[in-house]
């Protein structure tokens, strides 16, 4: 017999009853939520910014796609030494 659907409330109480995401202090889903793609998104116009003065517009948004998509695990790492370090002590 399969579970019946969750409804939005029961994943809400889920995720937030979750202790994995207490860390920075409760912060750690808003990090992972908004924060990092921010980051992303501000990698992605300062490369595209630097490379276009330099190559053609379908060159710089290509390059600027992929440089913005090998960033990605160094800003998770980043994310996760932090939360170590916090709570590591």
């Amino acid at each position: 017999m399969s579970k019946p659907k969750q409804g939005l409330d029961e994943m809400v109480d889920r995720v937030i009853d979750n202790p994995a995401y207490d860390m920075f202090g409760g912060y750690h889903i808003f990090l992972r939520r908004v924060t990092i793609p921010i980051l992303l998104i501000l990698v992605f116009m300062m490369v595209y910014d630097l490379l276009s003065k330099v190559l053609s517009e379908d060159m710089t948004l290509i390059l600027s796609a992929l440089i913005t998509g090998l960033s990605v695990g160094p800003i998770f790492g980043i994310e996760r030494y932090f939360a170590e370090r916090w709570y590591g002590k």
